[in-house]
């Protein structure tokens, strides 16, 4: 990565104005690691634009900065801006309207496995539990400040993607830039009782639909659920507050992998995998033309959500069937 390192310092040294860009369905470390690096910029004395194909989803108007985080503008900015993507697997995930520009970002800062490394300089460790954790590395080996409103941003990504320090890859690092965070400013109390605890209602009963129609399957290896535009419509829920719904079903003790198909307007199908290890979701998200990481994948198909639910699980089978199971 140093070569890579040593071409970013001089981006930051040449430029003067950045675009920030994340993931289309943006979650707390493409949030936090997008306005974390965009504070940062500022606090140096750059000029700094944060971009979203979703803009500001309401879970985060918590964030420090999130005045910043506007809707992708369908015009691409300038020659002269810079464009770092963050958190973000493949180019294509930054959203149609990025698309659009045909435009190649300079910098790709990210942790995905399947990232097949697309901009001029890239930053990507597959090791690391959060693209927030490079970042903080990236700032600090850059020489540049992280304010408070940074910090903060920084460890509610550090803390989402890692689920509270729980998964895989976090290691005895992650904990020491978490401690780095909470003496810059960060407050880990206020945090996670503004993420974790301050769910709405309307988020509550669509949790308790999922949880009625969730299957287990495999002798309880393998659970699963189907999430319907139905199902939005009876809670009054949105489409951003299901984020962790999956970790509900992972507490069961026997299950290896979990995994949800969410029914999308225009004929399309989300799916969100995890697996607790022996299984490589990544592998099988791969096989459907999606992508992420060994223990948490994603897809988006155009199969009939009853076939895709039927192959996913002939797959996943085969893969507990693969290791013994």
């Amino acid at each position: 990565m140093q070569p890579h390192l040593d071409h970013f310092r001089a981006l930051i040294a040449e430029r003067d104005r950045f675009c920030i860009l994340s993931h289309i369905r943006p979650d707390g470390d493409a949030y936090g690691s997008s306005l974390g690096l965009a504070l940062s910029l500022k606090a140096f004395g750059k000029e700094v634009s944060v971009y979203s194909e979703d803009g500001l989803l309401r879970n985060y108007l918590f964030l420090p900065g999130k005045e910043m985080v506007e809707k992708t503008p369908a015009a691409p900015p300038p020659p002269e801006v810079a464009i770092i993507a963050v958190d973000t697997s493949t180019q294509e995930r930054l959203g149609e309207t990025f698309v659009g520009w045909n435009r190649q970002p300079d910098v790709n800062i990210d942790h995905h496995q399947s990232n097949p490394r697309f901009g001029r300089i890239n930053l990507v460790d597959a090791e690391s539990p959060a693209c927030a954790q490079i970042l903080h590395d990236l700032i600090d080996a850059a020489g540049l400040p992280c304010p408070p409103e940074a910090a903060t941003n920084l460890y509610v990504g550090l803390m989402t993607d890692t689920g509270s320090f729980q998964y895989r890859h976090t290691s005895a690092h992650t904990f020491e830039v978490a401690a780095s965070l909470v003496s810059r400013g960060a407050d880990p109390t206020a945090i996670a009782q503004r993420f974790y605890q301050s769910t709405s209602v309307e988020s509550f009963m669509l949790k308790r639909e999922v949880l009625a129609v969730t299957k287990f399957t495999h002798t309880n290896r393998v659970a699963h659920y189907r999430l319907t535009q139905e199902m939005y419509a009876r809670s009054g829920a949105r489409t951003d507050e299901v984020e962790n719904f999956l970790e509900q079903l992972q507490v069961v003790g026997s299950v290896e992998v979990a995994f949800m198909l969410e029914e999308m307007e225009g004929g399309k199908t989300r799916v969100s995998l995890r697996s607790r290890g022996r299984v490589d979701v990544n592998q099988i998200a791969a096989s459907f033309g999606g992508g992420g990481h060994r223990l948490a994948a994603g897809i988006r198909s155009s199969l009939p959500p009853e076939e895709l639910e039927a192959r996913l699980l002939e797959k996943i089978g085969q893969a507990l069937a693969s290791h013994g199971g």
